[in-house]
């Protein structure tokens, strides 16, 4: 039995704006979790630091809350280390970079979905070329999803909720 190459096409297009809508949405919860998980860490800092310094100058003539000062400042260099090693600012640099790619490509997949829409005798060897180039950018894209200490099973299903919602339709298996 042979399919018609222009329903093969539209079959992989809905496909693709699938899995590229899943993926941004992804990346772009992850990025929320990792601004949030920053802010916290600064503001932590932040406070312990401050409080190091105040703590040193009120405790310093008060032999019973000596404990307090070096228990701060050992806080506050903690949470400055732990910031570091989870590499922090580069994770939000690339989430934001991917999850900007990634709603420009779910755009120009949506485009192209509409424009088949619109003319259902679509040129089959130009719409062939798009959907594969629109496939190695996603694939690229894709490529750059590093293993995320954040990246949870529960946010994959509520991103997937989210996507199946949003394009109106029947909860698929994991991507």
């Amino acid at each position: 039995m042979t399919i018609d190459p222009r329903d093969a096409i539209w079959n992989e297009a809905q496909d693709l704006l699938y899995r590229a809508s899943y993926a941004g949405e992804l990346k772009t919860a992850l990025l929320a979790r990792w601004v949030w998980l920053d802010s916290i860490t600064k503001v932590a800092v932040a406070i312990s630091s401050g409080g190091a310094a105040l703590a040193g100058l009120v405790f310093w003539k008060n032999s019973d809350y000596t404990f307090l000062w070096p228990m701060f400042t050992s806080a506050s260099a903690l949470l400055a280390i732990i910031s570091r090693q989870l590499s922090v600012a580069e994770k939000l640099q690339a989430h934001a970079t991917s999850a900007v790619s990634l709603s420009a490509l779910t755009i120009e997949i949506g485009s192209l979905v509409v424009r088949m829409k619109i003319n259902p005798n679509f040129s089959i060897v130009e719409f062939e070329k798009k959907l594969l180039g629109f496939r190695s950018k996603y694939g690229t894209e894709v490529s750059k999803f590093p293993y995320d200490l954040l990246l949870t099973q529960k946010l994959r299903v509520t991103t997937q909720a989210t996507v199946n919602q949003a394009l109106g339709r029947q909860p698929k298996e994991e991507i």
